[in-house]
């Protein structure tokens, strides 16, 4: 606790000082001292975006102290030594811009936005601004105006369809969920896959505390929430190893740059307020479309008699024929229609949404600040779930001769409101509603709580859980506190050597309480549980930059630093459960509470080097190289180095080539990076589990033998590519080729339990990802009203385990509800595949039954992988005047997804698979309706399987049984049938926008305004995945292409109104 406190608090007075001085140096006035000098520059001083001319702008002559500033007409005088000087022009928010006077005695000087993309200016590693031409590896960059107006609490889901070669997964559990990214394939076979994100130069923690697994669980919401998307400037990624190299083990999967407004005025002493509002209405779009709904409520083909026979059929769809019956008890006792009235998707509400953004900027001689807020309150589709999140971020630039201070603070709370259990029955609200038989109204089910005040069970044995009683009387709530701080100071010794020092921190404190109401049918004395989390990140660096003169020809750019990462995490939790009085949910009122406590320390010490060579501005050259000491690797193994090589060629500059083509640059790169891991791999973890004669009693935790050698991994990747732009850039083409390898991964490999162990550490393995990335871009027309600019981005990976540890070519992972399938590591096949039960078949192809009439479930095979072979993303503007459209249209290829929604309408005879077997059983069905034993035969053939996998067919099937133990088997027993292709075509976001004219606006006390209707994540085009959503999953990151039960996707629609005072 106390490194916590002593930190957060020398950060605050660090932070206030800063402050500080960027209020003082921003005061206007001073002093200037009169100097009597030989000759006179007059001139004026405009913006290169509209011409206007510039106020305030500082001017210095090279070398000396002395100076002015432009007057209210961008206009100034200065008197210099001599006709051959040199004058500086520099203003906040503007490129510095360096001029010879060259005898001239009136000068017109013309400053570029430091956001304008002079030549096609990039932010590269440590926030290095670079050409665009002299970049040897792939980027690609989002700008504002695609952020907006949308109410997205994760900035992530906004890059969806927009980067090449980046893969977003989404976890299905309401507002605020987390999603995993994917940058060019899977690079780690146990560890994280994340790219590093990086805001305004400092690394912040994405970690997700939380997640599903095999019997269920809350995903932990989204880390990068804490990005106001209002406060976003830009954001770009960084995707090859040779781009992240100099960031170190953390970017082995690529960084994502994001870059945040200042306070940036049009003129100094200019105060500008923006206020925005947007209103989202969010509904569900998809599920239960291939349900059957000739069915009800029963088993063996009737309807149940009394209300224990409905209690005891549960969710068993195996009823009579609707219609045949007129009615029927349920489970309450209640006797009802036996209609089609389930009305499952009714369950769930239109969600609303709304944010709220202010923002004031104020502009000063030297000095900017910008002070925003912003407070979102989203209802998600789930009764009673919801999430609220206010976020306030200070930010001040200042300029003192050669002194540039940058520094930022944000403060966020996260309120979530019974975020949604996934996968498992228990506790999950989707369940139950998701394979409700079709004759019970789901107001059956209403209020969830009997008189008594316990759970009204759908079931004998209490599962799955009633919806509203999950929805109404059970708790799952966080609340986060979040800052993050950041200071970067920037000094220019001269005109070709400076000096940065940065350092951020990113703490956070999240509590979480889960609380299993009293008379729960799961749980019927009720439990609760109370962890608190904290995590306490700092990065520091120092960077040298030197751009030394060589010679005409031919310039060089140094840059030496080094930096320092310290992370610590802690965890404090208690658990009860029967509670003594049943409505005091507090931990002092259960019995026996259990106490649990963990922390965990990192340290990440660097150096880092680069060195760019660049010849007549059309040959570049960059060499980099890194060393890091990681606290989780052995001494003897530290440090670890790895370098990179990048190169571009602008052959349009070095050869006389066609018109037509009227800019060419090819590219390549090879980097290196190594990896390090989770804290106390090690050695060995103990803790404590209780006293004995006043003594702890002690116990190892870990279940793996530690690795005493660990060596860190490493990722070599190889990329080529080109660039060129046809017509005067009307229409472009940018392509990369890559492979990547990642050896030495730290894994743990399964152990004899007789070791009193599980597994055990190891250095071993090899994952290699192949793939392209194309992007198109194109202005087919452009005139003086319209314009429509066109992007196609494109890209496939192939990923594939070259090996695991020696003698194993099969690594299992995490397992599916049903326990048919698992995430695994298979040599020779993609990473991450899944790995599940298949039908046995002849060497026909039939399906093999055993001489019960049922099918025999075979081998786990790979069945394919969670991650697309390919994506595509194509995106549209068209603009007349001051009316905008635009669209996104993204599509997924390739990939699978494992259906536990749909394996489980199978075993309860909801799916529509199961009708064809019923209709030849409702023929043969006695004069109480009840089937027979044998009244349906399934397709294919009578056989056995040996210990070998050697197929006998004994027969055709002519082996009768009922359905329900047909289809039970497959869903039980068979995960082949429930993976499918997880294809689609998606129209992901459409907006319309409309500026106010300025005709309006002179009338009015405001300066713009604009407003917009947007939609997002509308329909499918195309999908292959019946019932649910082809993007559907409870847990993206450890078990990619699993999924049950999720909450259902839901599109969303709003309005946006943008005012600027």
């Amino acid at each position: 606790m106390p490194p916590f406190v002593s930190s957060y608090s020398s950060f605050k007075i660090v932070l206030t000082a800063v402050f500080g001085v960027l209020l003082a140096c921003g005061l206007p006035g001073g002093v200037q001292a009169v100097h009597a000098q030989d000759f006179e520059v007059t001139g004026t001083v405009v913006s290169a975006d509209n011409q206007s001319p510039l106020p305030g702008v500082n001017i210095r002559e090279a070398g000396t102290s002395r100076g002015t500033v432009t007057g209210p007409d961008g206009g100034f005088s200065l008197a210099v030594d001599s006709p051959q000087d040199t004058l500086t022009f520099s203003f906040i928010g503007y490129q510095t811009k360096t001029v010879p006077v060259d005898g001239r005695s009136e000068i017109r000087v013309v400053l570029e936005t430091e956001s304008q993309e002079l030549e096609g200016v990039v932010v590269t590693a440590l926030g290095i601004e670079r050409q665009q031409r002299s970049v040897g590896y792939a980027t690609s960059s989002i700008e504002a105006q695609d952020l907006v107006d949308v109410t997205e609490s994760n900035p992530a889901n906004l890059l969806q369809g927009n980067v090449p070669g980046l893969v977003l997964s989404s976890n299905a559990s309401g507002p605020n969920s987390s999603s995993s990214i994917n940058i060019r394939g899977v690079s780690s076979i146990a560890g994280n896959n994340d790219p590093l994100f990086i805001v305004d130069g400092v690394p912040i923690d994405n970690t997700v505390i939380g997640g599903a697994g095999k019997f269920g669980g809350r995903d932990g919401g989204s880390a990068l929430s804490v990005v106001n998307p209002e406060n976003i400037s830009d954001i770009s990624v960084l995707k090859g190893a040779g781009a992240a190299a100099l960031y170190g083990t953390r970017a082995r999967d690529g960084v994502v740059l994001i870059t945040t407004k200042t306070g940036r005025t049009s003129a100094p002493g200019e105060v500008s307020v923006q206020y925005s509002s947007t209103v989202t209405a969010k509904d569900v779009i998809s599920g239960f479309s291939d349900f059957q709904s000739q069915y009800g409520q029963g088993t063996q083909g009737r309807a149940p008699s009394n209300q224990d026979a409905a209690l005891s059929a549960g969710l068993s769809s195996w009823g009579a024929p609707l219609g045949e019956v007129d009615e029927a008890p349920q489970f309450d006792g209640t006797v009802r229609p036996y209609d089609d009235v389930a009305d499952r998707q009714g369950f769930y509400r239109t969600g609303l949404s709304q944010r709220h953004s202010l923002s004031i900027n104020a502009g000063f001689e030297n000095t900017s600040l910008r002070l925003s807020a912003s407070h979102q309150n989203t209802e998600g589709v789930v009764p009673n779930s919801g999430y609220e999140q206010t976020n306030i971020n200070l930010r001040g630039q200042t300029r003192l001769g050669g002194l540039t201070a940058d520094a930022s603070v944000t403060y966020q709370n996260e309120l979530t409101d019974n975020r949604t259990f996934l996968n498992d029955a228990a506790r999950n609200p989707n369940y139950l509603i998701s394979f409700l038989p079709n004759n019970i109204p789901k107001s059956a089910l209403q209020p969830g709580a009997t008189e008594e005040g316990v759970e009204k069970q759908f079931t004998s044995d209490g599962l799955p859980t009633n919806p509203y009683w999950a929805v109404n009387e059970l708790e799952a709530d966080d609340d986060k506190d979040r800052i993050l701080g950041n200071v970067n100071l920037n000094y220019s010794i001269n005109d070709w050597l400076s000096l940065q020092g940065q350092t951020g921190l990113d703490w956070y404190s999240l509590r979480r309480t889960n609380v299993d109401a009293f008379g729960s049918a799961f749980e019927p004395g009720g439990s609760m549980t109370e962890d608190t989390y904290r995590v306490w990140e700092s990065n520091s660096k120092l960077l040298a930059t030197a751009t030394p003169s060589l010679t005409d020809e031919l310039s060089l750019r140094l840059d030496v630093g080094g930096s320092l990462r310290h992370r610590q995490f802690e965890q404090v939790g208690v658990f009860g459960r029967n509670f003594s009085i049943p409505d005091l949910e507090t931990i002092s009122n259960t019995a026996n509470p259990t106490r649990n406590y963990d922390f965990s320390e990192q340290q990440i010490r660097s150096f880092f080097g680069s060195a760019s060579f660049t010849y007549r501005n059309y040959l570049f050259l960059t060499l980099t190289t890194r060393s890091d000491w990681s606290s989780t690797l052995p001494e003897d193994n530290n440090p670890f180095v790895y370098p990179s090589v990048s190169g571009s060629f602008v052959f349009t500059d070095a050869f006389d080539l066609p018109d037509a083509l009227s800019y060419g640059k090819v590219r390549a790169s090879w980097a290196e990076i190594g990896g390090d891991t989770d804290p106390y791999r090690t050695s060995l973890t103990y803790g404590i589990i209780g006293q004995h004669q006043g003594q702890a009693l002690e116990t190892i935790t870990q279940l793996s033998v530690p690795l005493l050698d660990l060596k860190p991994t490493s990722t070599r990747e190889i990329e080529l590519g080109f660039e060129t732009q046809f017509f005067n850039d009307r229409f472009g083409v940018d392509f990369t080729w890559y492979r990547r390898s990642t050896v030495d991964q730290i894994l743990d490999v399964t152990v004899s339990s007789a070791s009193g162990y599980t597994a055990r550490t190891a250095n071993s393995g090899e994952i290699r990802n192949t793939g392209v990335e194309l992007l198109l871009t194109s202005i087919p027309f452009s005139t003086a009203d319209w314009t429509w600019d066109s992007r196609v981005n494109f890209a496939a990976n192939r990923s594939q385990v070259e090996s695991l540890a020696p003698g194993l070519d099969v690594r299992v992972g995490p397992e599916n509800r049903l326990a048919t399938a698992n995430i695994a590591q298979v040599v020779g096949q993609p990473a991450n595949a899944i790995y599940g039960n298949t039908y046995v078949r002849d060497d026909q192809g039939r399906i093999v039954h055993g001489e019960d009439g049922l099918p025999l479930s075979g081998e786990k095979e790979v069945l394919g992988t969670g991650a697309p072979d390919w994506t595509l993303g194509f995106s549209n503007t068209i603009s007349y005047q001051n009316v905008s459209l635009d669209f996104l249209i993204d599509a997924k290829w390739g990939g699978k997804v494992f259906s536990g929604t749909n394996a489980n309408a199978y075993g309860n005879g909801l799916h529509k698979a199961t009708l064809d077997a019923r209709a030849a059983c409702d023929e043969q069905a006695g004069s109480n309706g009840r089937y027979p034993e044998d009244c349906f035969v399934g397709e294919g053939v009578i056989g056995s399987v040996n210990s070998e996998g050697e197929v006998t067919v004994d027969r055709e099937n002519d082996v009768g049984v009922r359905p329900s133990e047909y289809y039970g088997r497959i869903s039980g027993e068979i995960a082949e049938e429930f993976v499918y292709d997880a294809n689609f075509i998606k129209l992901r976001q459409l907006r319309l926008s409309y500026d106010l004219p300025s005709s309006v606006m002179s009338r009015v006390p405001v300066r713009s305004a604009s407003v917009s209707v947007v939609g997002r994540n509308l329909f499918y085009l195309y999908d292959s995945v019946p019932n649910i959503s082809p993007e559907s999953s409870y847990n993206s990151e450890a078990t990619p292409g699993f999924e049950q039960a999720g909450v259902p996707q839901s599109r969303s629609i709003g309005a946006s109104v943008n005012l600027r005072f």
